[in-house]
């Protein structure tokens, strides 16, 4: 009779490949906290890199709303324009020194043949940053129409307030063209002694338009919105 010696080797081949495939599957516990912890750091990456990405559409979105101030090195003066979104009003971001005394001088008219404005009064800034307004209207308290200047700081809020000429506020209550000159979104900077014309809004109203272009005084009384960052030195 004979004997099949064949069946115990299939067998135990049989049990070498399962143990051998089986060994794909086995992790030490060193294999096991490496692989976790490489998991760990690659869900702490892509969380950060969400969180990243979250903060930069908000700060681009407060630079949109409030505007944007650029470094600048200590004991120089800078500013930007700010977004405003009602009429009549105008915005700028505004850096001075801390030890120094700065002022911005407003008006609404700049005479005919005069290298500036004439200024109706300054409003005198805190040191640091402040956001600056400057807005032409009615006063609700009076009924008046007035050109005022807010400065607003962690340290407070500043105010001072003109009223306007009474042949200006017909035409601020119309509609009229206006060329822009002044500092735009890009910030702008100067050394502590010198200025910066913050704003230069200068409506076009009868013929005297077709003399605003250029650096050259006007040839007849300019009306417009006026403002400028300048060391407070005497009268203005």
């Amino acid at each position: 009779m004979a004997i099949d010696d064949q069946t115990p080797a299939n067998s135990n081949t049989k049990t070498h490949a399962a143990q051998r495939n089986s060994s794909w599957w086995r992790l030490s516990l060193r294999e096991f906290i490496g692989l976790s912890t490489i998991m760990m750091l690659l869900i702490g990456f892509a969380v950060t890199i969400a969180r990243l990405r979250a903060t930069e559409l908000e700060l681009a979105r407060l630079r949109a709303e409030n505007g944007y101030l650029a470094p600048s090195e200590e004991g120089q003066i800078a500013a930007s324009r700010a977004p405003s979104d009602q009429p009549l009003t105008y915005r700028a971001r505004i850096r001075v020194p801390n030890r120094s005394r700065y002022r911005v001088c407003y008006s609404t008219l700049w005479p005919r043949h005069s290298g500036h404005p004439e200024w109706f009064a300054a409003l005198d800034l805190p040191p640091g940053e402040c956001v600056l307004t400057v807005k032409v209207q009615a006063d609700p308290r009076d009924s008046i129409w007035k050109i005022s200047a807010v400065a607003r700081s962690s340290l407070g809020t500043k105010r001072v307030a003109t009223t306007l000429p009474e042949d200006q506020v017909p035409i601020f209550r119309s509609s009229n063209d206006a060329i822009r000159a002044g500092i735009g979104n890009e910030t702008v900077i100067a050394e502590k002694n010198g200025s910066i014309r913050l704003f230069d809004e200068r409506w076009l109203v009868g013929g005297g338009g077709v003399f605003l272009y250029g650096d050259r005084p006007p040839e007849a009384d300019t009306i417009g919105i006026f403002a400028e960052l300048q060391p407070d030195a005497g009268p203005i």
